[in-house]
């Protein structure tokens, strides 16, 4: 798959955007979607916070913190609904962290819908699209959340 590169200074002006990260190659591959970046606008930061505040607060997360720590750390991927994905730190909790994501502006990139705090029981209707692998999963330093 051909990487797909975006006037990154263009997006966070007119959009005003903020990158937060990028679906790997290997991981697009394994979902059949594409790789590109990840961005959060102020409007879907502002709706995060209005709707999940108090339940981001709760963990000690803003919201933008929170779709970050998750967007760096995500280890499964959910179909969500109509062509949106949604990546899902899984920690063995009773409880999930997962935000939502759809490709926009013109395709060139993944922008973040919303975020939130999920029982893991919402899940088990979910498509699973990928896990990241036990062995990389003992392999990663990154500290898991914790609800």
């Amino acid at each position: 798959m051909k990487k797909k590169t975006v006037n990154r200074p263009q997006i966070e002006e007119q959009a005003h955007a903020k990158k937060l990260g990028r679906l790997s190659q290997a991981t697009a591959k394994a979902i059949r979607r594409e790789s590109a970046d990840i961005y959060i606008t102020e409007n879907y930061v502002k709706h995060i916070f209005n709707k999940h505040v108090e339940q981001l607060k709760a963990v000690g997360y803003t919201p933008f913190d929170f779709v970050k720590e998750v967007v760096k750390g995500f280890n499964r991927i959910y179909q969500g609904s109509g062509n949106s994905i949604l990546l899902v730190k899984w920690n063995g909790a009773a409880k999930v962290a997962a935000i939502e994501l759809n490709f926009a502006f013109q395709k060139e990139f993944y922008e973040v819908k919303t975020a939130q705090i999920r029982a893991k029981g919402n899940f088990k209707d979910e498509k699973l699209l990928w896990k990241k692998s036990e062995r990389d999963l003992f392999q990663s330093k990154r500290p898991t959340l914790t609800f």
